[in-house]
């Protein structure tokens, strides 16, 4: 026994292993990204379930709104086990009260409003809330359930389900600089499967578009997505008219005596001295 003992107490212990199923991962790995140019990823926390993949893609904040912007999004999938079968992420499918619930927990005491505008990006129609926020901030909370309505795979069902939130606040911003994160943003992840397709079939090409007679397109200038504007000319130049040489005006002789009377009036003697 006292052998044992002291060969336990000379066994070289190991680290602990952190009871999480959350670890952070580079940047590059970010499920979501945010168009060039827009808020940079400053980490990206991953969750993994047994039927989902979740991650924060937390944001650059400058803000007075206590709180981390982020993108957090789910991809519900075959995500490879590295956790039990009863770790399970569950799926609001966007209802009114875990909405509710989200965004009280995203930003706790700000008076978001929900609108009633229809708005959609790439990946299909989004829901939206705004309101003011600390300071000059005003805060942005959107959610988009990414579902194909149009099955790919004929003889089995479409598998696949990604659920996006955006959480926000800019000091000085304006709701379209806040929205224009929502329109720009790209899905940078997938699961291999082929069965596995949460976008459906791709829509076919208008075809009126191209031919004589067809729609009219501009280029879109809503959220600034590239329609170039030309310059202002320059002012015009004003040329001043050349002053004319002055001619001096004739002088006021006043009226001039008559050489000889006038006739038709009385002649009138002049006065004596």
């Amino acid at each position: 026994m006292g052998c044992l003992l002291l060969a336990g107490g000379c066994t070289t212990g190991r680290p602990p292993v952190v009871a999480t199923l959350s670890a952070e991962v580079p940047a590059v790995e970010a499920l979501v990204l945010p168009e060039p140019g827009g808020p940079r990823i400053i980490g990206v926390i991953e969750t993994r379930y047994a039927n989902a993949l979740q991650q924060e893609v937390m944001l650059a904040t400058e803000a007075a709104t206590p709180g981390q912007n982020a993108f957090s999004v789910v991809f519900f999938g075959p995500v490879e086990g590295r956790t039990g079968p009863e770790n399970i992420k569950n799926d609001s499918f966007l209802s009114e009260y875990a909405l509710a619930e989200e965004m009280e927990q995203a930003l706790p005491g700000i008076d978001l409003r929900p609108s009633t505008y229809f708005v959609q990006n790439r990946y299909g129609p989004f829901g939206y809330a705004v309101g003011p926020g600390e300071g000059r901030d005003l805060c942005l909370y959107a959610w988009q359930r990414i579902q194909g309505q149009q099955r790919m795979n004929v003889l089995a069902a479409d598998r696949g389900v990604l659920s996006v939130r955006l959480r926000f606040c800019q000091s000085g911003a304006s709701e379209a600089a806040l929205l224009r994160i929502m329109y720009r943003y790209t899905i940078n992840g997938y699961f291999l499967p082929r069965s596995w397709q949460p976008y459906g079939r791709p829509l076919p090409v208008a075809p009126e578009l191209g031919r004589v007679g067809g729609p009219v397109v501009y280029p879109s200038t809503v959220f600034g997505t590239g329609a170039a504007t030309a310059p202002p000319p320059p002012p015009a130049r004003t040329i001043a008219p050349a002053a004319s040489p002055s001619v001096p005006a004739p002088a006021d002789t006043g009226p001039s005596a008559p050489s000889a009377p006038l006739e038709g009036y009385p002649t009138v003697p002049a006065p004596q001295p």
